[in-house]
This record gives structure tokens, C-alpha cells and sequence, in this order.
């Protein structure tokens, strides 16, 4: 199963163009869930790393979100994250919901978690990376596509 994510992961960069805007990249994918950051908004401090998160369900239950987005912080230092804010949308770009206003509160990463490979790009970078995606729902919609194939 891990072998066709891989290959469905890499069909979804593929897909996208390579524009000089594009800052949006797919770095983690699970059965049920494809993540993508906006490099643009990395910021750096210290072992602290802040950054835009996406996050799409492939299969979502009737009702629920499609795909999210997020603030969160990482601590490098340690394995956790705090989210700052999250906004939560149906495929269309429409809201599913209110927004989401983390109470700072840090939630450990579980090894092996779409997280945890968020939080190994993220604080491996230095400086913000080039990326396939405009924007976020463009990513949404092109992970769902390719996910929803390769399965």
C-alpha cells in the first residue's frame, strides 16, 4: 500500500506546474490524508519554525470538511506542534465550518504521523523551498484526484 501512496504522491507533483508563485508542496501522504505546506510563509526562530499547513481527506465522511488549512508552530527542538489557527472547507472552497483558534496548547507528534514527516521537512529547512501549487485549494483538489486513482 505504501508503494502506490509513493507513486500516487509523485503523480500529484507531476500534475502540478512549476510556476515562480508556486509555494505549495505536498510532503506527507497516509491512506486516509495527503499534507502540504506553503514554504512562502516558513518563518524561523531559532529551534521554532511557524508555517501554513494543508491538509486533505481523501475519503471524508458526509458532512465533514474536505480539506483544512492551519498555522501551526513546530518546535524543532522538541517533538511537538501548537496550532494556531485551522479553517476547514468543503472540495468547492466553501466554509464547513468556523474557524478553529488553538489555545496554545502543544500536541506531541507520534512517530510515523503525517506530522512527523511535516515536522522533518519543515525543520530541515533553512529557508523556504519552491513548491507545485498556487494555492491551497488547487492542491486539494489535484490531491484528491491523484489519491482517490492510485487507490
Amino acid at each position: 500500500m505504501m508503494k502506490s501512496l509513493i507513486g500516487g504522491a509523485a503523480a500529484l507533483l507531476l500534475t502540478a506546474g512549476a510556476a515562480a508563485a508556486d509555494e505549495w508542496e505536498a510532503i506527507a501522504v497516509s491512506d486516509n490524508a495527503v499534507m502540504a505546506v506553503d514554504w512562502g510563509s516558513l518563518r524561523i526562530n531559532g529551534s521554532m519554525r511557524q508555517i501554513n499547513t494543508a491538509l486533505v481527506a481523501v475519503r471524508p465522511e458526509p458532512g465533514q470538511f474536505d480539506w483544512a488549512t492551519s498555522l501551526v508552530d513546530i518546535d524543532c527542538s522538541q517533538t511537538r506542534y501548537k496550532t494556531v489557527r485551522s479553517s476547514f472547507f468543503f472540495i468547492d472552497g466553501s466554509s464547513a465550518s468556523e474557524d478553529f483558534i488553538g489555545d496554545g496548547t502543544w500536541t506531541s507528534i507520534n512517530p510515523g504521523a503525517l506530522m512527523d514527516d511535516v515536522r522533518g521537512q519543515v525543520c530541515a529547512a533553512s529557508t523556504g523551498k519552491q513548491g507545485y501549487f498556487d494555492d491551497p485549494q488547487t492542491f486539494a483538489i489535484n490531491a484528491r484526484r491523484v489519491m482517490l486513482e492510485s487507490n
